[in-house]
């Protein structure tokens, strides 16, 4: 029996081999994760090369209007650079760029609520963490600007004094993560028990 022969044109004109068809919520979710993908890229990629251009232009600030690099000060003397406002700049844009990172690894796709529940959960215990490691540093600079060196808590602007708004920012958040992120979390394994 002779082989038929396709040419090119009838080639492409067969049908193509479909794959099975994915529920329609799960397709949805997987284009939400790639437009997630891209923007992270996108804004990663933002970040790196604002944080070269913030650098250099604060170098050059700092040089001109204090000389060279002596030591990190707030006074503004010949040879002290401050880097606070550099910093917050750089770390905040850093840390929405991180969160970003954090739902895009561990927010992926999946068919079941209680498996989502966990994995938002996950990514908002992690965004929380991160947060607390960039806003430290943050806080640290801008309260040793303000009041120099740190004698003890307070919030009265005194030199020493220092105001301890990260511990109440960050104890909002944690609660709001524990209401209505973990306790759902938590009620689904009590269902599931019973």
């Amino acid at each position: 029996m002779p082989a038929e022969m396709l040419t090119k044109t009838e080639q492409r004109a067969s049908t193509p081999v479909t794959a099975p068809i994915e529920d329609a919520e799960l397709h949805t979710a997987k284009e939400r994760q790639a437009r997630r993908v891209r923007r992270l890229k996108l804004h990663a990629t933002a970040w790196g090369v604002g944080t070269i251009l913030l650098t250099t232009a604060w170098i050059v600030h700092e040089w001109q209007a204090n000389g060279a690099f002596a030591r990190f000060a707030h006074e503004g003397n010949t040879g002290d650079w401050n880097p606070t406002l550099w910093a917050v700049v750089v770390l905040v844009w850093g840390l929405v760029v991180g969160i970003m990172a954090l739902r895009v690894h561990f927010e992926r796709p999946t068919t079941t609520a209680a498996v989502e529940r966990v994995q938002r959960l996950k990514s908002n215990v992690a965004a929380w963490l991160l947060a607390m490691v960039v806003l430290t540093p943050v806080n640290v600079l801008i309260e040793w600007q303000d009041n120099g060196g740190f004698q003890r808590i307070s919030r009265d602007s005194q030199p020493g004094s220092w105001d301890p708004w990260l511990l109440f920012a960050g104890a909002i958040w944690a609660g709001v993560i524990v209401v209505f992120y973990a306790l759902p979390v938590l009620l689904d394994r009590w269902k599931t028990r019973s």
